[in-house]
């Protein structure tokens, strides 16, 4: 019994040793690799740089003609750091250099291969590229089921831009998950205008929660093209359609939604009353203070400091009507007009086209 005991501590002692000097190896074999490549990225960098800078011709030409097996890896490396970092005719060069190096049809295998990890970096890898001629299957990764791979894929084709990036981008607001919709609206939002009419076709078809974001990226993007399609939003059967519609008018700043938006003010909904007391606000429209006035007696309070707060920003006329408050019968309106008005003592508002 004793023997098997002791066989047994030496079994675990010789185990662990085992393990130790493996991690001790491995640690050591890392630490060599590493240092290796950062003595091959100093010799190189500057060579693609060379090349980013019109200098040569070709990457090709830049880096002797031929890339040794061992310095793909550190070239990719410093072809994709610096093409995320620059723009212009460098970006178009860099990106241009890991195509021809092979590097995106690498990048383009992986994204279809095993292990969710890999085909996330190669999605995101493609995007830092700038592959056009990955768009297609940047669109098919997502519908990943892998909601990492989902969201680098968005990324990525954000980046590619292109018409044809925007529609796959588009019906992916539709994600269940809603902090994925978030961040895909985030997405194109950066890609500007050029997602206006794609937005507007595919409306439609898009689910609940893709709709309000699509009205939210049209108010930050500053969508001038979609109000004359935003103004039916205000009329819509869904109270946060209207809602957001209010906001994003207010958020495009155009004063011809005045009328539409002054009209609001009256809807069933308290979200909409506010959010168009609030875009009233934004627009500076004076012609809506006997409206914005007698929201001052709405029940809701985000309506009350929402319509304050635009009649605070439509200047002197706006603070007078602000006083004649202080003396209503409604006790809302008296209590939400003394605020306001201590609040523009404090900080008076810039001066705009609407304040007089």
């Amino acid at each position: 019994m004793q023997s098997v005991l002791i066989a047994t501590v030496i079994s675990i002692a010789a185990l662990f040793l085992g393990l130790t000097l493996l991690i001790v190896f491995g640690k050591g074999w890392r630490e060599v690799r590493d240092g290796s490549r950062r003595a091959r990225r100093r010799a190189l960098e500057p060579l693609v740089l060379r090349y980013a800078h019109g200098i040569d011709a070709s990457i090709f030409s830049a880096l002797g003609g031929v890339i040794a097996r061992r310095d793909r890896v550190v070239v990719e490396e410093i072809l994709l750091d610096h093409a995320s970092r620059v723009r212009g005719v460098e970006h178009e060069r860099l990106c241009r250099a890991l195509d021809e190096l092979g590097f995106v049809d690498r990048f383009l295998v992986r994204l279809k291969g095993p292990g969710w990890w890999r085909r996330a970096e190669a999605a995101e890898k493609l995007g830092l590229a700038g592959a056009k001629r990955a768009t297609a299957p940047l669109a098919q990764a997502l519908a990943d089921e892998v909601p990492e791979v989902r969201l680098r894929a968005a990324k990525a084709l954000g980046l590619v831009g292109g018409r044809a990036a925007v529609l796959p981008l588009v019906n992916a607001l539709a994600e269940p998950n809603r902090w994925s919709t978030i961040r895909i609206a985030d997405i194109l939002t950066g890609m500007g205008s050029g997602v206006v009419t794609e937005l507007m076709d595919a409306y439609p078809k898009l689910n609940d929660h893709a709709k309000l974001a699509a009205l939210d990226i049209f108010g930050r993007i500053h969508a001038l093209a979609a109000v004359p399609w935003l103004l039916p939003r205000l009329d819509d059967p869904a109270g946060n359609v209207r809602a957001r519609a209010a906001h994003a008018l207010g958020a495009i700043g155009v004063v011809d939604a005045a009328p539409a938006l002054r009209k609001a003010l009256d809807d069933p909904e308290w979200p909409v009353r506010a959010m168009a007391a609030k875009a009233l606000g934004r627009i500076r429209d004076t012609g809506a203070i006997p409206a914005l006035s007698a929201a001052l007696r709405d029940r809701e309070w985000w309506v009350r400091a929402n319509a304050a707060e635009a009649l605070r920003l439509a200047g002197r006329r706006g603070w007078m009507a602000l006083e004649g408050m202080l003396d209503d019968d409604d006790p809302y309106a008296r209590h939400q007009a003394r605020q306001m008005l201590d609040l523009v003592r404090l900080r008076p508002p810039e001066k705009s086209a609407g304040a007089a």
